[in-house]
């Protein structure tokens, strides 16, 4: 990777769901996941300690893919959409519309949470967030996807869209959200933001918080 890199210059980026590509004047583009603790870091004089990748610019400057945990990727690519075809990618959340996102849940059974986490049913929810867009559905995380009614996916629909957008508004630092919101509250130990218990169960086999008061189990 750093031959297909050095001496080159990034000329534009995309994102769908996770992955993020940079096109270089090459026409590779760096492929970049970020799993659940990578983040870019651009600095000057500061050091990176979990840098897995460094890209340091002619202009002194240095763009860092820190990544503590390691559980992000790297790769390069010639062709994004070849690469997100073979991947089996589902629709991007933040781009696809109420009709196509409705005809997803047609056929569906499974439990609502490990669905929405599913990149391939739709691209680009997590866990964290997954749990914050069912609190702001009212939806528990073991209801069962053929459940749900039409105004139930109505809702899930716009509350996916809010929480994401709030993600990107708040540059994903779940402590920084508004204090309505279930991610400010989400660690051990923790309430719902209206004061009532907040349960830590396992669904999928991830960790899930939810309040059990609002978030009823049909």
């Amino acid at each position: 990777m750093e031959d297909s890199l050095k001496g080159h210059e990034f000329r534009s980026s995309r994102r769908y769901g996770k992955y993020l590509f940079s096109k270089l004047d090459h026409d590779l583009h760096l492929i970049m996941h970020f799993g659940m603790t990578g983040y870019l870091h651009y600095f000057h004089q500061k050091s990176s300690p979990y840098a897995r990748m460094l890209i340091n610019f002619q202009n002194g400057y240095h763009l860092a893919f820190d990544d503590a945990r390691k559980f992000g990727k790297l790769g390069l690519t010639s062709d994004p959409d070849e690469f997100l075809r073979q991947k089996g990618l589902g629709p991007d959340a933040l781009k696809i519309g109420f009709g196509s996102f409705k005809e997803l849940f047609k056929g569906r059974t499974g439990m609502i949470k490990p669905l929405l986490m599913n990149q391939n049913f739709i691209a680009g929810v997590g866990n964290l967030y997954a749990d914050e867009i069912l609190y702001q559905s009212n939806i528990h995380p073991e209801t069962h996807s053929n459940q749900l009614n039409y105004h139930d996916i109505q809702v899930l629909f716009k509350k996916m869209k809010l929480v994401l957008e709030k993600g990107i508004e708040y540059q994903d630092r779940p402590r920084d959200f508004p204090k309505s919101y279930l991610l400010s509250h989400r660690y051990p130990g923790g309430e719902c933001p209206e004061g009532d218990t907040l349960n830590i169960i396992k669904v999928g086999g991830r960790t899930t918080y939810f309040c059990p008061e609002r978030q009823v189990l049909k």
